[in-house]
């Protein structure tokens, strides 16, 4: 009991690290043909690149792939290391953490398919687009789901719940055809896929998941839903599942937990 009770106290905790995430060595990538990409990885990805490339010798070195071969090397030589891999990158794809992308590089605009711009072709008919205007997020009481109560108790809600400060009304335009990363919630959710016509999908703060404690190769994990209904109202899904440690899954008899709050965007004025 010893154990589950810190895991729970962990949990409570979790929220507070939001902005204290480390940011990992990045890689570089500069492919034969296409962009070159800057991406920061979480644990994980950085734990599975570390198997081929060995750990960074130092937190100011980045990993330059280029033609199937890896170099770390310090970040500040970067521009030498494309002279002597024969590239030169105008500009990098980002992919990571929003407060870990390098101010000192040129990059690209996100891809066409998540950040049209104001000269993209009209969404097909079968796509809606929000109106712009004023727009408010109108968010529900987290809901649990097969949590045991010491464990729901520990979370109080806080952990699933939609972003309070996207609840004040603010004025949002919308490009079309439009795309989640317009809500301006970019600092906790990474990136966006589409699941089908006007929804989308994102893991949100995966750099502070990304720490927490991993149980039979598996870490809790929060899930956003974005659906678009009509042209003045968006639902806001989301969706904590929480991976609990053997112990407590001995304790509790049970594996399940989940913490799910479902918003709505509205549109409240021009």
């Amino acid at each position: 009991m010893q154990c589950v009770l810190g895991f729970t106290a962990g949990l409570a905790l979790l929220p507070a690290s939001v902005f204290a995430a480390e940011c990992l060595p990045a890689s570089v990538h500069f492919p034969a043909d296409g962009p070159a990409e800057y991406f920061v990885p979480d644990a994980d990805e950085a734990a599975l690149r570390a198997q081929t490339h060995g750990a960074a010798p130092r937190a100011d070195h980045v990993l330059v792939t280029h033609e199937d071969e890896g170099y770390w090397v310090p970040r500040t030589e970067l521009d030498a290391a494309q002279v002597v891999l024969g590239t030169s990158a105008e500009s990098f794809r980002y992919r990571g953490p929003d407060h870990c992308a390098p101010t000192d590089l040129p990059l690209d605009p996100l891809d066409a398919e998540s950040a049209p711009t104001e000269d993209s072709a009209p969404v097909a008919a079968s796509g809606l687009q929000p109106q712009s205007g004023l727009w408010k997020l109108e968010a529900t009481p987290v809901q649990f789901e097969g949590c045991p109560d010491v464990i729901g108790q520990s979370m109080a809600g806080g952990m699933a719940a939609l972003p309070a400060e996207a609840t004040t009304p603010q004025h949002l335009t919308f490009q079309t055809p439009f795309h989640p990363s317009q809500l301006r919630m970019q600092q906790y959710a990474s990136s966006w896929r589409s699941t089908g016509p006007n929804q989308w999908v994102t893991r949100a703060m995966e750099d502070v998941f990304s720490q927490s404690p991993a149980y039979g190769g598996k870490r809790s994990y929060m899930e956003w839903t974005l659906t678009v209904h009509d042209t003045s109202r968006i639902s806001h899904r989301s969706e904590l599942y929480v991976v609990m440690p053997p112990e407590a899954v001995a304790a509790f008899k049970t594996d399940h937990c989940a913490a799910i709050s479902t918003g709505h965007w509205i549109r409240v004025g021009d």
